[in-house]
């Protein structure tokens, strides 16, 4: 994109974050439904569910894409890389997977991939201060600038909104010349635009020509918590745009404070790598012409509305039996005080009118009153592609641990595809991580042959991937059962079989195999006996 000098570079600027986020109100009231059936099982008007089953759902096919306790990276090396650097890819290697744990990246990405089965998508971006730092940033703060085509390095613009207080930005500004000036233009206000009324009564209020309503409202005003930050500290809305500079081969940040004060335009190498974007998107469920990718939660509302409607019913039918309609015949009098007294335990009626009757008229109960729940269940299950056997349930017909493993493994490609899609945004990040450490981290390392490195002497032509897709527990067992049968074959060591299983104290076991080893090689071996001759026979 061919960026204008003189005048015409702000008024191009604004015009440009102005097309980003043509969408954003609209999918942030999209947003808000999702949140609130994720985390309440019903719209944001209504009142909780009485069993949300969206959570433990996401939750359980969460955990079948990403695992942060067992996944680990691996370098793999471009085909023209000379065979002398991978003396250098162990040391690397542990570096990039402690400096992943030792950031909480594993935690940040496991939050990211919930909320984007949540949402569609969600981003982390990536900020270098005194070592990386990964950051969760929801699909409402992000626009683009071609919503119809995905994947984030296709796009010519991207604008992140943020809010930060007047004193934290005048502390950012240290070394800025205009510091003073700029603080003094920008506006500030809450972060919380919601009003101190129920969305509910504003609605009311706001759809009357006359905004004077007579009667009462039958609502909670307040109700449970809802989770909705609040922040009393007035703050500033920072935007943040990255467009592609076709002139230096290079994204141009512009950094600008609420009301359209420019603070930075600076290239992207100052501020992160040249030539790379720092938000990576998570997009479980991506669609071709749609940028956000499909959302998770979506495809279940329509199923939790349904067990919630047939929830509502069975509770209705249930306290129905328990205290049942009663209809009085033939009597006289106050009817209600002669009920009331009828439901107290130990009452008695008595009456002179002949003929006068109590009759109960409890409703029949179903004998599958509950079979439509289970079948609502399943159609869950159907949806995310989690079968009973995943869901450690039992299944007819299984007759051995080999037949479950089976049934396991084949029933398990659904989940394995989205694994898949979750792992290929697991290596961008992870590919910058190291891309990073090589531009501004100056620790000595040593290779293979204790020869003294640093990450920036490395190769370049490299990319970072998911060592045997250890991010999903579900390839997990495929990969032990794999490494061992390398094993048997001896096609490798000890040592590389204690990598692929990783057991726990996995370093103290190889320090130990390797100390039992040199002993034995340092012990003498004592020369075989040799057999006696067997003497001819004589004739």
């Amino acid at each position: 994109m061919r960026i204008p000098t003189g005048e015409d570079r702000e008024d191009f600027y604004l015009d440009i974050i102005q097309k980003c986020m043509v969408s954003r109100e609209e999918r942030r009231g999209d947003y808000t439904t999702l949140r609130s059936f994720y985390l309440f099982g019903n719209d944001p008007e209504s009142p909780p569910a009485y069993f949300n089953k969206i959570h433990p759902h996401l939750d359980q096919l969460t955990s079948f894409l990403y695992s942060a306790e067992t996944t680990r990276f691996s370098i793999a090396l471009g085909a023209s890389v000379n065979s002398a650097e991978q003396r250098k890819s162990p040391a690397l290697t542990q570096a990039l997977n402690d400096e992943w744990l030792n950031s909480n990246a594993d935690q940040v990405f496991s939050t990211a991939l919930t909320w984007s089965l949540v949402y569609n998508t969600t981003f982390i971006k990536l900020v270098y201060k005194n070592g990386i730092h990964p950051y969760m940033i929801e699909p409402s703060a992000i626009g683009v600038l071609r919503e119809d085509t995905p994947y984030t390095d296709r796009q010519e613009a991207i604008v992140q909104t943020y809010y930060i207080t007047k004193s934290e930005l005048y502390a950012r500004l240290y070394s800025h010349p205009k510091r003073d000036s700029i603080v003094s233009r920008v506006t500030t206000g809450t972060k919380v635009s919601e009003s101190d009324i129920p969305d509910a009564v504003n609605r009311i209020v706001m759809s009357q020509t006359n905004p004077t309503i007579y009667g009462n409202v039958n609502m909670d005003l307040y109700g449970m918590n809802r989770y909705k930050s609040k922040v009393a500290e007035d703050t500033v809305e920072m935007t943040e745009l990255w467009v592609w500079n076709d002139d230096t081969e290079d994204y141009q940040v512009v950094t600008m404070a609420a009301p359209d004060v420019i603070i930075y335009d600076r290239p992207g190498a100052s501020v992160f790598l040249k030539g790379e974007c720092p938000f990576i998107q998570i997009c479980p469920n991506p669609l071709y012409d749609y940028y956000w990718g499909a959302s998770e939660c979506q495809q279940l509302i329509l199923l939790q509305q349904l067990r919630n409607t047939r929830m509502t019913e069975v509770l209705d039918l249930l306290s129905k039996q328990v205290s049942p309609p009663t209809a009085f015949s033939g009597f006289s009098g106050i009817t209600d005080e002669k009920y009331f007294a009828m439901q107290r335990a130990g009452s008695m009626i008595a009456t002179d009118m002949p003929g006068a009757k109590v009759d109960r008229l409890a409703p029949e109960m179903p004998p599958d009153l509950f079979e439509v729940i289970h079948e609502i269940d399943a159609m869950f299950s159907e949806v995310s592609g989690i079968s009973n056997v995943l869901s450690g349930k039992g299944e007819a017909g299984v007759r051995s641990t080999g037949h479950a493993s089976q049934l396991a493994r084949l029933g398990s490609s659904r989940a394995k595809k989205r694994a898949l899609i979750v792992e290929d945004s697991l290596e961008k990040v992870a590919t910058l991580y190291l891309k990073l450490m090589q531009s501004y981290d100056d620790t000595h390392f040593r290779d293979t042959d204790d020869v003294p490195f640093i990450a920036e002497q490395f190769s370049k032509d490299y990319v970072v991937k998911v060592d045997a897709h250890s991010n999903s527990p579900i390839f997990t067992e495929d990969l032990k059962q794999l490494a061992f049968n390398l094993f048997k074959a001896q096609a490798i060591d000890k040592e590389t079989l204690i990598d692929l299983v990783e057991p726990p104290m996995k370093q103290l076991i190889k320090d130990k195999l390797k100390k039992r080893e040199k002993e034995q090689a340092s012990q003498p071996q004592a020369a075989p006996e040799a057999k006696p001759k067997k003497e001819p026979k004589g004739e």
